[in-house]
């Protein structure tokens, strides 16, 4: 039996306590006595200590069996590609901290996959809203101006109106003022003339501010256009266009001696035919199956179109090695000692009028879009073309 020897002892002294003259009596010696007996029956067993202490190893060895748990994680190293953390973890019986430094990563957000933001990122998204609330205000300053000249016109056609009805009245009443009738009606003209400009010049305002801007991005290996069914739906066609050095054709009208200009660098639009490029439902784009050569021939069998960027490339094959015929240029896709590299092309799309390529060339000024730039990359490891931004 277990028994706490100091509520004894306590007990013994209190008794002893008792000891003095006329002190002790049967009753007091019974309470001690029933003390005591409390006491040995509230004792603990042998058995409870054992139960205790079998629970109490069982607990240590499952800590052993797990024993370190984890204590801090905080940011360390960064490189290009990830954001590494740093792991703390203390041992749950002698308590030793350890820490792992860089062992865990976090990938960098891009266009194609989620991840951590880096503070340049941060500072773009922060330039990005600055610029569109400038252009949102611009907008607004000249739907303003609109406004502005809107009210003018009205107010020059009500002004119009009333010098009719006095130059009409004048005529009718007094026949020497015919002469000064006349100078009047030569400055009515003037002035419709100036209000049917001025009407000229909002119609163009507003269909500068009516036509969104394009843009585009990759989603599962297509091509997507924002805003193009705006494009579509008023008449426009989609053409792709090529940062290369090249000679555009020359208009045999102007120049019946030579086919070619002066060469240049610029973006220089493939083919020219407005039913090279269309689109599906979603605002993805396919090309024309065709050879690059025949993007410019205008055959009567029906066209086949696929999303794959591979048809805007036209990449050549050779008895060495690959290559991507770039305006005046040869792009090989594989370096000296034949190993293949990886390659970035730059391309862009836009939207405008069909026109005679025979005779004219389309430069991006007589697009009715912006010029929405995506490039074509190609990975050495698969051998294959991918679009990208």
């Amino acid at each position: 039996m277990a028994i706490n020897t100091s509520t004894i002892t306590q007990l013994i002294s209190d008794f002893r306590a008792l000891s003095q003259k006329d002190s002790i009596s049967p009753e007091s010696l019974g309470v001690l006595l029933q003390k005591l007996a409390d006491l040995i029956n509230s004792a603990a067993s042998d058995a409870d200590y054992k139960a205790i202490y079998d629970a109490f190893q069982k607990l240590v060895a499952n800590i052993a069996a797990v024993p370190t748990a984890l204590y801090k994680l905080e940011q360390g190293s960064a490189d290009r590609n990830d954001i590494l953390m740093n792991v703390t973890t203390s041992h749950l019986i002698n308590g030793v901290t350890m820490v792992l430094k860089d062992s865990l990563f976090i990938r960098q957000a891009t266009t194609e996959r989620a991840g951590a933001m880096r503070a340049q990122q941060v500072s773009d998204l922060n330039s990005t809203r600055t610029g569109l609330a400038a252009l949102q205000k611009s907008h607004t300053e000249l739907a303003s101006k609109v406004s502005s000249l809107e009210t003018s016109v009205s107010e020059n056609g009500e002004l119009l109106a009333r010098v009719a009805d006095e130059a009409n009245y004048c005529s009718e009443g007094i026949a020497d003022l015919t002469e000064n009738l006349q100078v009047t009606n030569d400055d009515l003209a003037a002035t419709q003339k100036s209000v049917e400009e001025n009407a000229r010049g909002i119609s163009s305002i507003k269909k500068i501010t009516d036509c969104p801007r394009i843009a585009t991005s990759v989603i599962n290996g297509k091509l997507q256009i924002y805003n193009c069914r705006y494009y579509i739906q008023n008449g426009y066609y989609a053409f792709v266009f090529r940062l290369t050095s090249k000679r555009n054709r020359c208009s045999l009208q102007n120049f019946p001696e030579k086919r070619r200009g002066n060469k240049h660098k610029g973006w220089h639009v493939i083919g020219g035919l407005p039913n090279n490029v269309k689109f599906d439902s979603n605002g993805f784009a396919l090309f024309r199956t065709s050879p690059l050569d025949e993007w410019h021939d205008q055959k009567d069998a029906p066209f086949t179109y696929a999303y794959a960027p591979d048809y805007i490339i036209g990449v050549k094959d050779t008895a060495d090695k690959r290559y991507v015929p770039w305006g005046k240029k040869k792009v090989k896709l594989a370096n000296n000692r034949g190993n293949y590299m990886m390659r970035r092309f730059r391309f862009a799309i836009g939207f405008g009028k069909s026109y005679e390529r025979d005779i004219a060339w389309l430069s991006p000024g007589k697009l009715a879009s912006n010029l929405a730039e995506f490039t074509v990359i190609f990975d050495p490891l698969t051998e294959e073309f991918h679009f990208g931004k």
